[in-house]
C-alpha cells in the first residue's frame, strides 16, 4: 500500500463572495465622458436589451467591461478561478446607458490547498525575489491602506483577493475591441483607453471580499 495520502482540505473548494460599491459607498465613478468613466460593466454591450444610445456611452460601457475582464485575470492569475453568479443593480439592468452601481459575484477555487485557494494568498504576499508555486513570482505585497481605518493586512485570501480586485479596477490600460456606436446602431472596433475611475484607497474601501463556505466534494 503506497504510503502516499490525498489532504481532504486539498479536495475542498472555496467560495469567495465580492461585492463592488460603486454609488453611495467611499468612492465616486463618473458617467461623464473621459478615459476614468464606466465603474465596472460585468457585460458588454452585445449582452444588453436596450443598446449604448450614442458613441461616448458605448466608449463607457467597453470601459467598464474591461475592468471587469481585468478583474478575471487578476483573481485568476495564481490559481484556476470559476466566476459565478454575477449580478448588478443599475438605474435600469437591462439598457447599457445605466452604468452599474453594485456588482457582485461569487469565485470558486476548487481545491483549497496550496495549489489553488491558498496559493493566491501567498503569491501576493511572497517577495519579489520569491518563486510562487505556480512559477511566478510573489508580489511582496503585506498590507494594503484603504480609506476608512487603518491598514489592512494581507493574512487571509480573502484580503489578497480584495487587494488584487482593488488594483484591477486601477489599472490603467489601452485596448482595441468592438464598441457600439448609438448614431450608427452598430458595432465598431475603437482603441479604448482607461485610466482609474478613483484614488486606490477609494477603490479598496468600495471591494467587499467574504469567504462565504467551504464545501467537501461529493461523488455521485
Amino acid at each position: 500500500m503506497s504510503g502516499f495520502k490525498i489532504s481532504t482540505e486539498s479536495l475542498r473548494p472555496e467560495f469567495y463572495q465580492v461585492v463592488l460599491t460603486l454609488s453611495g459607498g467611499t468612492g465616486s465613478y463618473p458617467t461623464a465622458d473621459g478615459t476614468n468613466n464606466g465603474a465596472v460593466y460585468p457585460q458588454d454591450h452585445s449582452q444588453f436589451a436596450t443598446k449604448p444610445t450614442t458613441l461616448a456611452i458605448g466608449r463607457r460601457v467597453a470601459r467598464g467591461h474591461l475592468r471587469f475582464m481585468n478583474i478575471v485575470d487578476a483573481v485568476s492569475r495564481f490559481a484556476d478561478a470559476q466566476i459565478q453568479d454575477v449580478q448588478f443593480t443599475s438605474g435600469g439592468a437591462t439598457a447599457a446607458d445605466n452604468q452599474p452601481t453594485t456588482v457582485t459575484f461569487t469565485i470558486r477555487y476548487d481545491r483549497s490547498g496550496a495549489a489553488s485557494a491558498s496559493n493566491i494568498l501567498t503569491s501576493v504576499t511572497n517577495s519579489a525575489s520569491a518563486v510562487s508555486s505556480t512559477g511566478g513570482v510573489g508580489l511582496g505585497v503585506a498590507s494594503f491602506a484603504p480609506t476608512t481605518g487603518g491598514a489592512v493586512t494581507v493574512n487571509t485570501t480573502a484580503r489578497a483577493l480584495r487587494y488584487l480586485i482593488g488594483q484591477a479596477i486601477l489599472l490603467a490600460m489601452t485596448k482595441t475591441v468592438r464598441v457600439w456606436d448609438g448614431a450608427q446602431g452598430a458595432e465598431i472596433d475603437e482603441s479604448i483607453t482607461i485610466a482609474a475611475p478613483e484614488t486606490i484607497a477609494d477603490i479598496y474601501d468600495d471591494v467587499a471580499v467574504t469567504l462565504v463556505d467551504a464545501a467537501e466534494t461529493v461523488d455521485s
